[in-house]
């Protein structure tokens, strides 16, 4: 899994193409991009790694010379009319994926026209271009790096490069802390950018090397949400984090077990060292949006009628489920002022990580290479086991 893939045509634009991939190797990194020049090691499956390597891309840049479209093969067809050729399966394959295609015009191409592609590729002609002219490379270059950096989350981190150990080093505490807080802000940032780059790094440190940052940074977010809950509730902090994160570890285990069943139920092979690592990302950035925005609606519930969430605690634990109603009024008595305004951004919070899970989800098909249509179904069957059991605790508690 890199950040971005390239997809060129070797004999289009050689220099520039060169030219373009050193200086994305020095602003990224050369893990962060696949070049298939010097990224296949001898004797793998040149096919199977391409395939594999831009399943596992967050974009794949798409370079179009002046000679793209009418490149043509030893007998003279064009080789994009041929299915087998690698720059048309590369592209076909993205498209079908839904993985972000950016087409990159060099030495003055021009986007090609839908009807002169072959009918797979005419997704691609509906692609948002990016130009890069040899009198102004620097700036459309950067103007590259900004739309990769502002819309898909790819850009240099420094404080990665920093907290990176030399070889034969060890991490001190300071720099492990400082790398911590810069994931931490990019996964609430571009979750799906985080995930795939970290599990990529886990995968290639061996075994375990992708859970533990996960399992890491998950509790540093249940540590952190917990602690917001517990600045606006009643009693010492230690009543709400301590309990808090220790629930809140069973419940990411608990769940993301039943997520890789549904997964293996697809995909009929174990998938819980895939399912586990991004999903306690996930779990751990959501778990912090719904403390910020629970924490706002409380301090505003608070603030237009002090002590209203002691009387609520108070009087549902002395009537129990059955006085839950007549409780609730005292929060409702609250919504004014201040009360209203938290409750609308503590709402918008709320609103804010529903989108950030929709966005950071599709990681599961990077880690899983898998399609659409098993990431819906694996969904759908991981949906349906919760609502099954949340029924089946309702059933219990009635009965």
């Amino acid at each position: 899994m890199t950040d971005l893939f390239i997809n060129y045509r070797r004999q289009d634009c050689p220099a520039a193409t060169g030219r373009l991939c050193d200086r994305l190797h020095a602003e990224l990194g050369a893990d962060r991009v696949f070049f298939d020049v010097g990224d296949i090691v001898p004797g793998a499956d040149f096919v199977d790694t391409l395939e594999r390597a831009v399943a596992g891309a967050s974009v794949v840049l798409s370079l179009v010379g002046p000679r793209w479209l009418q490149a043509a093969a030893g007998d003279g067809s064009r080789r994009l009319d041929d299915p087998q050729d690698f720059v048309r399966r590369e592209i076909e394959l993205a498209l079908a994926r839904g993985t972000p295609v950016i087409p990159v015009l060099l030495e003055g191409a021009g986007m090609p026209a839908a009807e002169a592609l072959p009918p797979s590729l005419r997704p691609f002609a509906r692609c948002q271009a990016v130009a890069l002219a040899n009198d102004r490379w620097e700036a459309d270059l950067r103007s590259l790096l900004d739309v990769l950096a502002q819309r898909y989350g790819i850009h240099p981190d420094p404080a990665r490069a920093q907290a990176q150990p030399a070889q034969g080093r060890t991490r001190t505490a300071p720099a492990m802390a400082a790398a911590m807080v810069a994931d931490l802000a990019e996964l609430l940032a571009h979750p799906r950018a985080l995930i795939v780059r970290r599990v990529q790094d886990g995968v290639a440190a061996g075994s375990g090397g992708a859970l533990l940052p996960a399992l890491a940074m998950l509790l540093l977010c249940l540590l952190l949400g917990n602690l917001l809950l517990g600045v606006v509730m009643e009693g010492p902090l230690y009543r709400w984090v301590v309990p808090g994160v220790a629930l809140g570890l069973l419940a990411a285990a608990a769940l993301s077990a039943m997520l890789a069943a549904a997964w293996r139920a697809v995909r009929r092979a174990p998938c819980w060292r895939s399912v586990a690592p991004p999903f306690a990302y996930l779990y751990g950035g959501a778990w912090l949006y719904f403390c910020a925005g629970a924490c706002v609606m409380l301090l505003g519930l608070e603030l237009a009628q002090p002590h209203v969430l002691e009387r609520y605690l108070a009087q549902a634990a002395q009537a129990g489920s059955a006085g839950l109603p007549a409780a609730s009024a005292l929060l409702a008595q609250a919504l004014h002022g201040p009360g209203m305004a938290g409750f609308v951004l503590g709402l918008a919070a709320w609103l804010a990580g529903g989108a950030w899970c929709l966005r950071g989800w599709a990681v599961f098909r990077v880690a899983l290479n898998a399609g659409r249509l098993a990431a819906w179904c694996a969904t759908l069957l991981w949906l349906s086991l919760l609502a099954s059991l949340g029924a089946l605790a309702g059933w219990v508690a009635a009965a």
